[in-house]
């Protein structure tokens, strides 16, 4: 078995006046952690360490509380019930079961992108999992008032410096054609969001320039009102217009829908309607008067295509065969 080692070192030293945490909440301010693959003698074992020797990401079925909720301003870990909070629980992968999610992983995530694009924008671990719970704050009025936290199962997850990912146990030879689909569509927006978050893309200066951002209410402009400027909405949780905002939109549009969908006569069209629905025929004339649009979604595609051989549209293509 070939053994390839991965070290990280995370330095968090800081000298804060006012503190928004508990000093339990955090770990002390040096925190060093050490990664290592293979983890076992398995036959999926190679396989991990070849994907670690290709793209720098280390696969882990083996891993601790602090190796996948710790960020620098926190831990994000829920917890359940009436004294719960926000945020994730993971289960490890069963071990049995790992060697069919890796190929899961290789099937429905990998191989939709180029070696170019997975080494450079793959996160510094992915953890293998048995479940993922999505913590959420349930309201109860029953009986006067009170917050009940829930949790519910979610195909993969991101925090910080790792994508987290499920099906690591019996359901993973039980797949259907639907479970399948829906895997790769939520692995695949995951993996955008991380890209993000994480600060491994960002818009280019020709991009920002096609919209004015300086525009008197472009805040509470509608939906028809901002494809005028070139803006596609759908990301705009809080209606703030960014050019951080557009490039991920963009990016999501890609990986989300097919082109036939994106480019035909729309056949919903709602004008304050700033969701993902109101996509439908976003780039055709009958929506993208203007025409910016369809040049800031070229820009998008032709960036990643010229700079890491990957068109993102196919994603979305493949997607919605």
């Amino acid at each position: 078995m070939k053994w390839s080692y991965f070290y990280i070192e995370l330095l968090f030293l800081s000298i804060l006046t006012v503190s928004c945490y508990d000093d339990k909440d955090l770990e002390p301010s040096n925190i060093v952690s050490s990664y290592s693959v293979p983890q076992g003698t398995h036959d999926y074992d190679d396989v991990i360490v070849d994907i670690y020797d290709q793209y720098s990401s280390c696969l882990l079925y083996k891993f601790t509380d602090k190796d996948t909720y710790w960020t620098p301003s926190g831990w994000m870990n829920g917890s359940l019930g009436e004294e719960g909070t926000n945020g994730y629980i993971v289960t490890p992968a069963d071990e049995n079961y790992v060697g069919q999610q890796v190929d899961l992983l290789q099937n429905a995530w990998f191989s939709f992108y180029s070696d170019e694009f997975l080494k450079e924008f793959l996160p510094v671990k992915i953890m293998l999992c048995s479940n993922i719970d999505s913590v959420y704050a349930e309201y109860d009025f029953s009986e006067g008032f009170k917050v009940i936290y829930k949790g519910k199962g979610v195909n993969a997850w991101y925090n910080y410096d790792n994508i987290c990912v499920s099906y690591g146990n019996e359901t993973v030879i039980q797949m259907t054609k639907e479970d399948t689909l829906a895997f790769r569509r939520k692995i695949n927006q995951i993996f955008i969001e991380s890209m993000i978050g994480r600060g491994k893309t960002s818009p280019t200066k020709e991009f920002e320039e096609v919209t004015n951002y300086k525009t008197d209410g472009i805040n509470s402009m509608s939906p028809v009102e901002l494809w005028k400027l070139g803006v596609p909405c759908a990301s705009l949780k809080t209606y703030s217009v960014s050019v951080e905002t557009d490039w991920t939109s963009f990016l999501m549009m890609m990986i989300t829908f097919s082109e036939e969908f994106l480019t035909r006569t729309p056949e919903y069209f709602n004008e304050w309607d700033h969701s993902m629905a109101n996509w439908d025929g976003i780039l055709n004339p009958a929506k993208d008067v203007n025409g910016l649009l369809k040049k800031r979604y070229d820009m998008v595609r032709d960036y990643f295509i010229e700079n890491y051989n990957m068109d993102l549209q196919k994603i979305g293509n493949e997607l919605n065969r």
